[in-house]
């Protein structure tokens, strides 16, 4: 039952996003309208699976690769209702929903099981995995907001003012909204870290044990630590962080498919 909502929910995102983009090309807000509430009712659909996945496995449906990437989707729904509503951006759906499928449709129907270790499923890799996904659906969001000031800055440089211009905002909105994104996501994904690696000294007696998604999230960090670090000290804004916000998507993309498709601790 859980693989049927949960499909129903990914076509809603799918029809939503394809509204969203219509609303954008064609600046037409009753298609916008029509992509909120297509959005809103797969994120129902998607509650729904989720609930009925841990019902039935009577566990926190979090414990499996294919299981925290439908977390992802959810938590960054939720979180891109409230910055539409929080900063007025109507079209921010056009450009997180892709982002978003970029990551579901990499999941089979029915959520396929790629379960971590007997010994790894405990209460704190729940919370290690808890915190991980705030802080990717927080990193997927940075990455529909960098996408939006890129476009926008193009648009702007060369005094054209293209299909996109009237539909987004500002640029310093912008950039504000990566900042804040990042500065969320950021701490998230830093704690959930930092107790998956205390607890692989515990379990796997080695701090990454030749873990490629281990590796790889260790990459996508050092990505988002330089950019912050960059706003921080060498005040990277604008273009220059956007990019980095972009290359660490593309980083977060490479992590899931390294749990796919290569043999490790978290999967497979």
């Amino acid at each position: 039952m859980n693989a049927v909502a949960f499909d129903v929910a990914l076509t809603a995102y799918i029809v939503a996003a394809a509204a969203a983009l219509g609303s954008l090309f064609g600046r037409r807000e009753d298609l916008a309208r029509f992509a909120r509430l297509l959005t809103a009712a797969g994120w129902a659909c998607h509650t729904a699976a989720i609930v009925l996945r841990g019902v039935e496995l009577r566990r926190a449906p979090v414990l499996t690769l294919a299981e925290s990437v439908s977390v992802v989707i959810w938590v960054a729904v939720l979180f891109g209702f409230w910055i539409e509503y929080r900063y007025g951006i109507t079209t921010f759906s056009a450009f997180f929903l892709p982002a978003i499928l970029a990551l579901g449709l990499g999941l089979p129907t029915g959520l396929r099981d790629l379960a971590l270790e007997p010994q790894s499923q405990s209460g704190w890799a729940v919370v290690h995995v808890a915190l991980i996904l705030v802080g990717l659906a927080a990193l997927v969001l940075n990455f529909g907001s960098a996408l939006m000031y890129v476009l926008q800055e193009r648009q702007i440089k060369a005094k054209r003012r293209g299909a996109f211009y009237y539909g987004l905002p500002a640029l310093e909105t912008l950039d504000h909204l990566t900042l804040a994104t990042l500065t969320v996501g950021f701490p998230f994904l830093t704690l959930g870290l930092v107790l998956g690696i205390l607890q692989a000294g515990r379990s796997w007696a080695s701090l990454l044990a030749g873990d490629p998604l281990a590796l790889f999230s260790l990459v996508m960090w050092l990505v988002y630590a330089a950019t912050l670090s960059g706003r921080a000290v060498g005040r990277w804004r604008g273009r220059r962080a956007a990019y980095l916000a972009i290359a660490g998507f593309c980083v977060l993309l490479a992590t899931l498919a390294a749990g796919v498709f290569f043999h490790g601790r978290h999967g497979l």
